[in-house]
């Protein structure tokens, strides 16, 4: 994707694809046949690049590492691709084809998206509670002149020479 748009690859770039294939298959990994976890690796990899890059600026949300964008992102899309393309030859489940002709199950696909919801909702609690303990003993945020002048500066003393 990155070498559609900008012309070149970058290392991150590489990497990060690599990163948002391996999350989205790992919920399906036990599921679905190999040329299907290419497929599922490539949709990551292009759904993770237009989050990092597009969606994030859009939204305003700041991941810096891209953590969402490349592992969340990627997750949820596995989980959900699973019930899309799990095949009856691994999984030993009956039932007719389902979700877009393949032998996805269209039920699963609805416990699969109710799964996903479930965890956004335990992570977004869990994370909003365990900032506000950290909160009680210290400030989440550093001051403006700090985080413009950079955080390894500021906070570590550490600069990259040349």
């Amino acid at each position: 994707m990155e070498w559609l748009q900008r012309g070149k690859p970058s290392v991150l770039g590489v990497v990060s694809g690599a990163v948002a294939g391996l999350g989205a298959i790992t919920p399906a990994s036990g599921y679905v046949l190999p040329w299907q976890g290419v497929v599922i690796g490539l949709i990551a990899g292009a759904v993770c690049y237009w989050f990092c890059t597009v969606a994030k600026y859009r939204f305003r949300h700041d991941d810096t590492l891209y953590v969402f964008g490349v592992h969340g992102v990627g997750g949820i899309l596995g989980a959900l691709l699973a019930s899309v393309f799990a095949t009856r030859a691994i999984t030993a489940s009956g039932g007719d084809p389902g979700v877009a002709g393949l032998e996805g199950d269209p039920h699963q696909l609805l416990v699969q998206a109710i799964g996903v919801l479930v965890t956004i909702v335990w992570s977004v609690v869990g994370t909003l509670a365990a900032l506000k303990i950290v909160s009680l003993f210290t400030s989440l945020r550093v001051n403006a002149d700090d985080e413009r002048e950079g955080l390894d500066i500021a906070l570590h003393g550490e600069a990259l020479h040349q």
